[in-house]
């Protein structure tokens, strides 16, 4: 509704409803780019992310044992961030307000030695699995994959990274969700540009070139998140792009100590532990300004919980605007139920792939 009344605040008088519904798409960009746009040059940026979800789920009584419902409307995401680079130098700050408080976000500083050493400092997210990291603005679906919504947060910390020749890296020390306790969150990720250079973090087909890109990843991990004693695993990742089509596919390995509770079903939540968790993802751009998308996932969880998700994404115009519409069929052992949602995403996280420079910049065309 509010969307349809912005539209009609920004038509112009005295024109046809045809010319007068264009008009509005057309000033409804304008006006939402000029919102969620950063300063062409400078080395100040800032910016905004809406990301609003209406979801449904004909059978939330069998999903939900506490008897909340899954079905309604959410903001997923409303994200402010203010950034300032130049030269070697770097700082990034931002915020959620979604949950009608202020959530703080990024809040690090970085400093970048050479192209293979960089240090950052302060509260970040960890790139532990790349799915996690894909910035919210350019996620396919409503929601990430599971082992992407495990790794999906910030904490106090260092990380070192860089990049030589076709391969990037990362390790990270932050302080771990176990309180006071003594243990660590430690990480470390590499990233090999088999074919092509390393790519934007980014989901599906949009703005890829017509030639083959294949980037593999892996990753270890060692946490004390949720369990009295270290328990942490380690994966691999592929991720490609072939003109109008995308392939991410992505595995990791539990150990028994291991445990995260993620949302990725609107309110009902799964927790990940000693298992060997899985998705497949693959996309295609259809017409002009349109991707579809199907989603396989196993949580290999207490419940053997598994997942296919159909979506489909539209970004009108290439403008600030993408609409997008995603079901998700659930199985388990306790659950079977299916959640269909139909969402807007507005503006951009302001994030690009680290180390990219100037390699990744011309992918970045919308």
């Amino acid at each position: 509704m509010w969307l349809l009344l912005l539209q009609s605040a920004l038509s112009p008088a005295g024109e046809g409803e045809e010319g007068a519904r264009a008009d509005s798409w057309t000033g409804l960009d304008r006006a939402l780019a000029t919102l969620a746009s950063a300063p062409e040059s400078g080395p100040f940026s800032r910016g905004l992310l809406l990301r609003a979800f209406y979801s449904s789920s004909p059978d939330e009584a069998k999903a939900v044992s506490d008897d909340e419902s899954v079905s309604g409307f959410t903001f997923e995401d409303v994200d402010l961030y203010l950034a300032y680079r130049e030269g070697d130098v770097a700082w990034r700050v931002s915020a959620d307000l979604d949950q009608g408080e202020v959530e703080l976000e990024d809040a690090y500083a970085s400093w970048q030695y050479c192209d293979w050493l960089a240090l950052s400092a302060g509260q970040f997210k960890p790139r532990v699995v790349r799915s996690g990291s894909v910035p919210a603005s350019e996620l396919l679906f409503r929601e990430r994959t599971f082992l992407g919504a495990a790794f999906d947060g910030w904490d106090d910390g260092f990380e070192l990274g860089g990049h030589y020749d076709q391969w990037d890296y990362w390790l990270a020390l932050t302080d771990g969700s176990n309180g006071e306790s003594s243990t660590h969150f430690t990480s470390a990720r590499g990233e090999w540009a088999l074919y092509d250079a390393a790519f934007e973090d980014r989901e599906g087909a949009h703005g890829a070139p017509n030639h083959l890109r294949v980037l593999l990843g892996a990753t270890y991990f060692l946490d004390a998140a949720l369990s009295n004693s270290d328990g942490g695993g380690w994966g691999a990742d592929l991720a490609l792009t072939f003109g109008p089509y995308a392939l991410h596919g992505e595995w990791a390995s539990l150990d028994d100590e291991f445990k995260r509770e993620i949302d990725v079903f609107n309110g009902y939540r799964i927790t990940l532990e000693d298992g060997k968790p899985l998705s497949v993802t693959f996309s295609r751009r259809v017409a002009r300004d349109g991707e579809v998308a199907l989603r396989f996932q196993r949580a290999d969880d207490a419940d053997t919980t598994e997942a296919f998700s159909v979506g489909a994404n539209w970004n009108p115009g290439g403008g600030p605007a993408r609409f997008v519409a995603d079901l998700e069929l659930v199985d388990g052992d306790t659950r079977d139920f299916s959640l269909f949602s139909l969402g807007i995403v507005l503006g951009s996280s302001g994030l690009t792939r680290p180390f990219a420079g100037d390699m990744v910049a011309g992918d970045m065309v919308q």
